[in-house]
């Protein structure tokens, strides 16, 4: 995610081959692994990019661009596969609803809604379809899909949002990098929209009824305090692709009817109204990280960074801190965007991760992985927190720089405590789209039990879907099911007072002031970069 090709425009383009499959448990002694290591891996064939992940009870649902795999992982151990369903749909990111429901966020202008449609010849066909695909999973050796819905510039992510025992609420999240065939400079004009999208798309699923699902909202998105009110692609060395107003992913905590969205140029906070519509047209506060007052060093430990594209977000489970990702544009390990031209002022350290205070959005730490890697790109990605009562724990996927574990209980001072990745750089290495923390079944109780998947930028050497164990013992609170972008309920022994107090202070302040505004400087261009962006 963008969850997704970020490495260069023939990435995803590839015509991949058929290639074995392989299920085992899977160490190779040549890994350079610290407190953690793989004790399984799955491939995905034919190779496809591997996306996203999600939970429910003792089954993971494992999305790629070709279909999604149902795995029962009742022994962690030793998964086992119950359907490799195709159903090509670039980027096939999933949410699961109680082993019945999947939800798949299709980002790619597909000839038709049903699985089996090839892939549109142009983006903007306006003959096209892209959106969330339905489907009972009831019976996971054979999923049937039961509804499409449409939504504008398609959906890149999808974050659910349980309104009530009766409700689904999808919040979804797409742009306008490429047209769509209801979005983008003339699509979206055509079909009433604004050219620079400007919204998130609301779905509601009846539980009972999820043929009735349909748009219900489509929230307003600005950024406020921004002097364009956009993200230009040009600002961060990408050529080609086209302005926007938007968001990349959301993230939610239920019980404190919050959201936070990272939406390309800010990372935001929303209240979450009680019809399950989040307010995204009076943000708590927003953050930008805007110049590297240090200058380009490739330096984990600089002081001085600044972000590409804000990506992804997920809270702590008392609710006093936030977790900002930013997806770097650059190359490198650590990232680095250059200067693109004559527009830039300072190239920047990129593809960081922000610790930001829940209550006022203030910036407590920046961290990136402190190994880096001659020959290998190191972006932070997608990752949850370990609901443990006794310190903050993160999982994060981080491409070629594996998988690892934070400690952020101080969170002004984060520290990498286990990691995985395997032989650095080159085509073998890691290459992690996703990394989870999900106790339902669990390995032993003196581990965690973490999952991801592997095999985004060359999908034929990719590792596909994993399970990890790390070897740290801490006071985990197991999850009886997990979508990892949303989070339900406040881990009490460690200040749930403090959370449900954020939730009431955030309140009072949209209704007594605008949007907190916390930047850095002043808008700057970094990067000469041709990325693949968009399926």
């Amino acid at each position: 995610m963008f969850r997704q090709c970020v490495r260069g425009l023939a990435v995803c383009l590839l015509a991949f081959g058929s290639m074995t499959a392989t299920a085992s448990a899977f160490h190779d002694g040549s890994d350079d692994a610290s407190a953690m290591a793989p004790v399984f891996q799955s491939l995905t064939v034919p190779p496809a990019v591997n996306s996203d992940l999600a939970f429910w009870g003792d089954r993971a649902y494992a999305g790629n661009y070709g279909g999604f795999r149902i795995f029962d992982i009742s022994s962690p151990a030793a998964p086992t596969q119950l359907v490799d369903f195709k159903c090509d749909g670039p980027q096939n990111d999933p949410v699961v609803y109680e082993n019945k429901l999947l939800f798949l966020a299709v980002d790619r202008t597909m000839t038709g809604a049903e699985c089996g449609s090839p892939r549109s010849a142009a983006h903007d066909d306006p003959n096209g379809w892209e959106g969330v695909r339905i489907f009972d999973v009831s019976n996971p050796a054979a999923p049937r899909q039961i509804k499409n819905v449409y939504t504008d510039c398609g959906a890149h992510t999808i974050t659910m949002y349980p309104k009530n025992p009766a409700e689904i609420m999808l919040y979804v999240s797409s742009y306008p990098l490429r047209p769509g065939p209801t979005c983008g400079a003339v699509r979206g004009p055509e079909n009433g929209n604004s050219p620079l999208h400007e919204k998130i798309s609301v779905i509601k699923v009846p539980v009972n009824n999820p043929q009735a699902a349909k748009v219900v909202a489509e929230p307003k998105i600005s950024y406020p305090g921004d002097a364009d009110n956009k993200f230009d692609p040009d600002d961060h060395g990408l050529q080609g692709f086209g302005d926007l107003t938007a968001c990349h992913d959301i993230g939610v905590f239920v019980e404190l009817k919050l959201a936070a969205g990272a939406c390309a140029e800010q990372a935001q906070l929303w209240r979450i109204k009680p019809n399950g519509i989040p307010d995204t047209e009076h943000p708590i506060w927003v953050y930008d990280d805007v110049v590297d007052e240090t200058g380009t060093t490739g330096d984990p430990a600089d002081s001085g960074v600044v972000v590409d594209f804000w990506h992804s977000a997920t809270f702590s489970w008392d609710g006093k801190v936030v977790n900002f990702i930013d997806e770097s544009f650059g190359d490198g390990c650590p990232p680095i965007t250059p200067a693109p031209g004559s527009t830039a002022t300072m190239a920047g350290d990129t593809g960081r991760m922000f610790f930001l205070d829940t209550a006022t959005g203030s910036k407590l730490s920046h961290y990136m992985i402190p190994r880096p890697e001659p020959g290998a790109y190191c972006s932070a990605h997608l990752g949850n927190v370990v609901r443990a009562a006794d310190r903050n724990l993160l999982v994060n996927a981080w491409y070629m720089g594996g998988a690892d574990v934070i400690d952020f209980t101080d969170p002004a001072d984060p520290q990498e405590v286990a990691f995985y990745d395997a032989a650095p750089a080159g085509p073998t290495g890691s290459d992690n789209w996703s990394a989870y923390w999900y106790e339902g079944p669990s390995l032993s109780d003196d581990t965690l039990t973490l999952y991801g998947t592997d095999g985004v930028h060359n999908p034929p050497t990719g590792r596909g879907f994993q399970v990890f164990e790390a070897a740290i013992d801490a006071d985990e609170r197991p999850l009886p099911y997990l979508n990892p972008q949303t989070q339900e309920t406040v881990l009490r022994s460690t200040g749930a007072s403090t959370a449900k107090g954020v939730a009431k202070g955030s309140a009072a302040r949209i209704a007594q002031s605008p949007a907190r505004v916390s930047r850095t400087g002043s808008r700057r261009a970094v990067g000469q970069r041709a990325a693949h962006l968009a399926p």
